[in-house]
Order: C-alpha cells, then sequence, then structure tokens
C-alpha cells in the first residue's frame, strides 16, 4: 500500500513538473505578442515623446502607423524627425498631412521650418512662391521665413521695404543694418590692395588693416634693395646678386600676401555678418510660433 502511495505521489509530480513549464511558455508568448501590440506601441511612444526620446519615439510612432490611421500621431512622427534633425524626413512627413489632417496648417508650416532648416534656401523661395502648398493661417511666418533667407545665402536681396513689412516694428532698424551691410558689404579690393603693394611695399597690408605686417614688407624689401646696392657698389657680385633675389623675393611676396590679406579681410567680415544674424534670428526664434503637439 505504502508503495502505491508513492508510486502515484510521482506521477504526480512528473505531470505536475511537465505542465509548469508548458504553462510559463504560453504566457510567455501571450506577454511577448502583447508587448509589440498597436496599444502598446502607441502608449511606448507617446511616453518616450513626452520625454523628449524623438528618436527612440518616432521608430514607435512608424511602427504604430503601419497598422493604423492616426492624424495626431503622424504629426508626431513628422515632429520628432523635426526634432532630430532629420528635416528631410520630417519635410516628406508633414508633406503627407496637408490634405484631409486635422494638422493640415501646422504641417504646412513646419514642411516649410524643415526646409528652411536644412538651409536649402533657393528651394525654399521657389515652393513659397509658386504657392502650392500655401497656408491661410500661417501665411505671414511663410513670408518671414522667404525673407529671411535672403540673409543667410549669397542670393541678391530683394526691395528693403519688401523685406520690412513682413517684421515688426520693433526690429526694423536692426534688420536695416543688416540689409545695408549685406548690399554694401564694407569689403576689401584684392586688386587695390596688390597695387598698393607694388607702388609702395606694405601699403597693401596696410590697407587691409595690417599696419605691423605692412611695415615689416617695407622695412625687409627696402634693406635687401639697399644691401643688393651697396653690395655691387663695392664690387661684391655674389653678394650683390643674393641681397637681389631676396628683395625680388620680398617684393613679390609682400604683393601676393597684400591680395591674401584682402582676401582674409573680406573672409572675416562675411563670417562675423552671418553670426551675427544668425544670433539675431535665432534669439527670437526666427518669429516662428511653437508648434507641439
Amino acid at each position: 500500500m505504502l508503495l502505491k502511495i508513492k508510486t502515484n505521489n510521482k506521477f504526480i509530480v512528473t505531470i505536475f513538473l511537465l505542465i509548469i513549464p508548458l504553462t510559463t511558455v504560453n504566457c510567455q508568448l501571450t506577454i511577448d505578442r502583447n508587448i509589440f501590440s498597436s496599444k502598446n506601441r502607441l502608449q511606448f511612444g507617446n511616453l518616450l515623446y513626452k520625454d523628449r526620446d524623438y528618436l527612440r519615439a518616432s521608430e514607435e510612432f512608424k511602427e504604430y502607423l503601419k497598422s493604423e490611421s492616426n492624424d495626431t500621431i503622424a504629426f508626431r512622427l513628422a515632429n520628432s524627425y523635426f526634432k532630430i534633425g532629420h528635416f528631410s524626413e520630417a519635410a516628406d512627413n508633414f508633406k503627407g498631412q496637408f490634405f484631409g489632417s486635422h494638422f493640415s496648417e501646422e504641417a504646412r508650416l513646419l514642411f516649410y521650418e524643415s526646409i528652411f532648416f536644412r538651409n536649402d534656401y533657393k528651394l525654399l523661395r521657389e515652393l513659397i512662391d509658386v504657392k502650392n502648398y500655401s497656408s491661410s493661417e500661417y501665411a505671414k511666418e511663410i513670408e518671414r521665413l522667404k525673407y529671411t533667407s535672403y540673409f543667410l545665402d549669397n542670393s541678391a536681396l530683394p526691395d528693403e521695404n519688401a523685406v520690412l513689412k513682413n517684421f515688426p516694428d520693433s526690429v526694423h532698424s536692426q534688420l536695416i543694418n543688416f540689409y545695408q551691410q549685406k548690399k554694401y558689404p564694407q569689403h576689401k579690393s584684392l586688386t587695390t590692395a596688390a597695387i598698393l603693394s607694388t607702388l609702395l611695399p606694405g601699403a597693401g597690408k596696410i590697407y587691409t588693416g595690417e599696419i605691423g605686417d605692412g611695415i615689416t614688407s617695407l622695412i625687409a624689401t627696402a634693406l635687401t634693395t639697399y644691401l643688393a646696392i651697396t653690395n655691387f657698389n663695392a664690387n661684391h657680385q655674389f653678394r650683390g646678386w643674393l641681397f637681389s633675389g631676396l628683395a625680388a623675393f620680398f617684393y613679390a611676396g609682400n604683393i601676393y600676401g597684400s591680395a591674401v590679406s584682402a582676401q582674409i579681410y573680406n573672409a572675416k567680415i562675411q563670417f562675423n555678418f552671418d553670426k551675427e544674424v544668425k544670433l539675431f534670428f535665432e534669439q527670437r526664434n526666427y518669429f516662428l510660433p511653437k508648434i507641439d503637439y
């Protein structure tokens, strides 16, 4: 009797051990399937979006939208791309919301912002002028983007009044200053710098503001020329030709150096102008409204 009970116990334990793993596997499979459900992807994506983890949020939203249609999530996907600097993807996704979306107007503005922030200013102006994707609600903001872009590339400036009318009166004086600097840049002429140094060594560098280098060039050229003449007069041919070569080298070098100095001067002017303009617009968020859903 005791043997029979023990045998039955072993049988029960064996069955129990077989059932438990199978149940665990089934539960695990069920949990795994639920983790990747549309509902869970949406909740996780929204949580990531709220925490500004836009890169991972975009992946969750993209997977969710494969099986579901949702204007808000589609907008958040586009905005996530925008936030992480993937402006081409952002523009494509915003463009997909131009028609039939609750966020059509916001998508149009952010589409133009995406083109703007990827520095494709020529395309931006072409699209705005064609007016295929114009926005009634954000028309003024889009025009501001267009005229702001003229300060950030090498395109010819439009009429000053056309620029100013799109911005608040409080910034007109600063914009006029930028307009005048861009239209009439205080550049130094490379030709003038070279000619001045041809007539008087070092004069071209003094013209570009390199006064110390200009004086050094004048002294080096004058001194080697004087030594060449002195040695020729003293019948020291070798030293005469040696110093003549050095004088020619310093003379030619000072002409070339003056032209380069003018080029560097102009580059500094342009760099400082670009930096000042960008800082001005960045501090004012390019006069754009904050849109974030």
